[in-house]
């Protein structure tokens, strides 16, 4: 379109480049997000991490009634045994992580006296603990307790407080 004779343009009427972002950055992740399955840690000092540990809380709850005696210091108690289990699977815990963690906490029928004994150090402990159970966890032999249920049994059955 024509200017018009009357009105002068001046530099600052005339079209310029609008000035545009720069084109995006490649995304990095933070160290220490796991992005793929390649990038979960496995094993070492930071054991393996279960997915969706708070399930164990969950199992624990819908089973209330059949476990006698269940207050905060044994539900942190089965909590801590059963993720550390879960976390041994590679997976988030299920009710037979609840079964093994029953039956080495003494906690069922034909079970030898030792465990409720060793259970009730536990639950002192675990008053003290931060995260609660840590003691539970750590008297554990990791291979008792990827084992099970049945088997568990069997061996603390064999072998009197050991």
């Amino acid at each position: 379109m024509a200017n018009q004779p009357n009105i002068e343009i001046g530099p600052a009427d005339t079209p310029r480049p609008v000035p545009e972002p720069d084109p995006p950055r490649r995304w990095h992740p933070r160290p220490g997000v796991v992005t793929r399955p390649e990038d979960r840690p496995v094993g070492g000092p930071f054991g393996t991490p279960a997915p969706d540990a708070g399930w164990a809380l969950k199992i624990i709850r819908v089973n209330a009634d059949r476990i006698p005696g269940l207050d905060e210091e044994l539900e942190a108690v089965l909590n801590a045994l059963m993720v550390a289990r879960a976390s041994l699977h590679g997976r988030a815990p299920v009710p037979e992580d609840l079964e093994v963690a029953l039956i080495l906490c003494g906690i069922g029928d034909g079970l030898p006296e030792w465990l409720s004994e060793r259970r009730r150090r536990w639950l002192e402990a675990a008053a003290e603990e931060i995260p609660k159970g840590r003691t539970a966890v750590s008297e554990v032999d990791p291979h008792l307790l990827a084992e099970k249920p049945d088997r568990v049994r069997w061996v603390v059955g064999r072998h009197g407080g050991e």
